[in-house]
């Protein structure tokens, strides 16, 4: 059995192969990491703000793994229904965390460091629940080499408890407090 095919479509396979491949010659992808990886924060209070460096020790660090320049943003999201854990609840306010700084620039095998700020409204209602929030780390390439480029992204999980009110004889004292 011969198979036959017209010129036409020779001409056309030919085409999208050497498009292909100047796609595939110009393709550019960058390793970012970083250590802030499902971290989590307990019995944090009401009225209270919290920069997690200080109060918990962890430092939102960013490693650029990459041979390039790379610029470095951070930004704030809320957390999709069948993403978040069992017990949890996303975030209802974004206002609630802040990154600083959320965006900079790392050279190669650079390390960066960002603070996350907490901030728990003066909000009775919040006692005792559990909150998740996730932080999307980016890291673009600062050069244009033309062609596609990819940019890495990391999704990071952060989830916080409100304290309950403390319960003891003091309470029974003051019942309306």
């Amino acid at each position: 059995m011969k198979f036959r095919h017209s010129p036409f479509f020779i001409y056309h396979l030919l085409f999208v192969i050497c498009h292909l491949s100047s796609v595939i010659c110009h393709l550019f992808a960058g390793g970012i990491a970083t250590t802030f990886v499902n971290v989590s924060a307990d019995d944090l209070l009401i009225n209270t703000t919290y920069n997690l460096t200080v109060s918990h020790g962890y430092p939102l660090k960013v490693i650029n793994k990459s041979s390039d320049l790379r610029e470095i943003s951070i930004a704030v999201k809320v957390p999709q229904k069948e993403d978040v854990k069992e017990g949890y609840e996303p975030i209802p306010d974004l206002n609630w965390v802040y990154i600083t700084p959320e965006i900079y620039e790392l050279g190669a095998n650079q390390t960066g460091l960002s603070d996350v700020i907490l901030i728990i409204p003066k909000d009775k209602k919040l006692r005792g629940r559990k909150f998740q929030v996730n932080l999307e780390v980016t890291g673009s390439s600062k050069k244009k080499k033309g062609g596609m480029t990819i940019i890495p992204s990391l999704l990071t999980k952060l989830r916080f408890s409100v304290k309950e009110k403390k319960k003891g004889w003091f309470n029974w004292l003051i019942p309306w407090k």
